[in-house]
């Protein structure tokens, strides 16, 4: 009974594991090509300035022609929002999310979203590579909750590594001004970040 015990538990881990890498890679081959329904009907209150503020929810952002128009949501770690949806359901896709380090009041503020199959999440930070679409598509805006709009605009496009030191210690060197950070995974290299700089309109 002993043994037939451990190879049960084997067994167990090794399809928990096979099923961990398997979704890892799906990502790259069409797995997070949906997203929850009521993002839709939640982007047309917005046009019409109706907002019904989820749970967690600190801001909207919206980056004009691009498909980057989501809730803002913030947790007490960087977990929750990876493989929860705005509402707190569980979903691969996750949702987009502040640094639980941060506020829109730091000198460095970090966004974090999936890059999703199907133009969804944050997958138009890495269409920022080419030159004629950065120029074309630089207005955005973040509504606060409370409903204060602060328009955005891009500046900049990186690739940096997981490891650099934005990531420990909010720290930009080459801005003097305060910086809103949009942060995705770089699909061709897994320790690599792409990163998308805006900084506030005067």
């Amino acid at each position: 009974m002993r043994r037939l015990g451990k190879m049960l538990g084997m067994v167990a881990g090794a399809m928990i594991a096979i099923f961990g890498l398997s979704m890892y890679f799906l990502t790259d081959t069409g797995a997070f090509e949906t997203e929850a329904e009521e993002l839709t009907g939640l982007r047309e209150k917005v046009d019409r300035d109706v907002f019904e503020w989820s749970a967690g929810q600190v801001a909207w952002l919206r980056i004009s022609d691009t498909h980057i128009d989501y809730p803002v949501m913030q947790a007490r770690d960087n977990e929750w929002y990876l493989s929860h949806d705005f509402l707190g359901r569980e979903a691969p896709e996750g949702a987009v999310f502040l640094d639980y380090r941060n506020s829109f009041e730091d000198r460095v503020a970090i966004i974090y979203g999936h890059r999703m199959n199907g133009d969804l999440m944050f997958s138009d930070v890495a269409k920022y590579r080419d030159d004629d679409y950065f120029r074309s598509h630089i207005d955005g805006e973040l509504i606060l909750r409370g409903g204060m709009r602060l328009k955005l605009q891009v500046i900049d496009f990186r690739e940096i590594d997981a490891s650099d030191k934005l990531y420990r210690e909010f720290v930009l060197d080459d801005y003097d001004e305060p910086v809103i950070v949009l942060s995705t995974c770089d699909r061709a290299e897994h320790e690599k970040r792409d990163v998308l700089i805006l900084q506030k309109k005067t």
